[in-house]
Order: structure tokens, then C-alpha cells, then sequence
């Protein structure tokens, strides 16, 4: 793994752990993702946590194009992100960990 590849995951976790509207220069930076905290997991939030997920990348992360995101549940909860990086065309992916059900973002 390059330094470049750490780069771009650590800012995609960034992106999606930071709540939309947070930093008072940026208020485009981060995602929706918060909204979702303590809401019952059912098909509608999967909807919208892969929605804001991918607004959120692809309006603040520059280097990657988002293919694909979707979610994985079960004892945990994970947030899967297929993306090709922009500069070399290479596809990745990502998960993002939330934890338990009854996890926060």
C-alpha cells in the first residue's frame, strides 16, 4: 500500500465521519451520515446511508470517482465503497466499519 492509498481512505473516512455543515470554512465538507444515528436499520436507511455516502465522496474527494456503495449488516455494520482512482484508473475498495447495530457514525 502506497502513501497515496492511505491518503484516500483516510480522507474518505474523514469525509464520512465528519457531520455536513461542521467546520465553519468547509460547510460542503462531510456527510449526512450523523442523520442516521439512532435510527432504526431498516431498507429506508439503507437508502439514504449509501446516498449520503456517495454525495458526500464525490463532492469532497476529488481523486476518486464512486462506483458503487452499499452496505453490510449483520453483527456489524459496514458501509462498502467501490471507486476508481482517478489518476490511474485503478478501481479499490473500501470499507468503512460503524460497529454494531446500535453503532454510532
Amino acid at each position: 500500500m502506497t502513501l497515496r492509498e492511505i491518503s484516500t481512505e483516510e480522507s474518505i473516512g474523514r469525509i464520512l465521519a465528519t457531520p455536513l455543515g461542521s467546520r465553519v470554512m468547509q460547510p460542503e465538507y462531510g456527510s449526512r451520515l450523523f442523520e442516521l444515528i439512532d435510527k432504526a436499520l431498516t431498507d429506508e436507511w439503507v437508502l439514504l446511508a449509501c446516498d449520503y455516502t456517495y454525495d458526500a465522496i464525490e463532492t469532497n474527494e476529488s481523486r476518486v470517482s464512486v462506483k458503487n456503495v452499499s452496505i453490510k449488516t449483520g453483527e456489524s455494520v459496514a458501509i462498502n465503497i467501490e471507486y476508481v482512482e482517478v489518476t490511474t484508473g485503478e478501481s479499490k475498495t473500501l470499507s468503512v466499519d460503524l460497529g454494531g447495530e446500535d453503532a454510532t457514525v
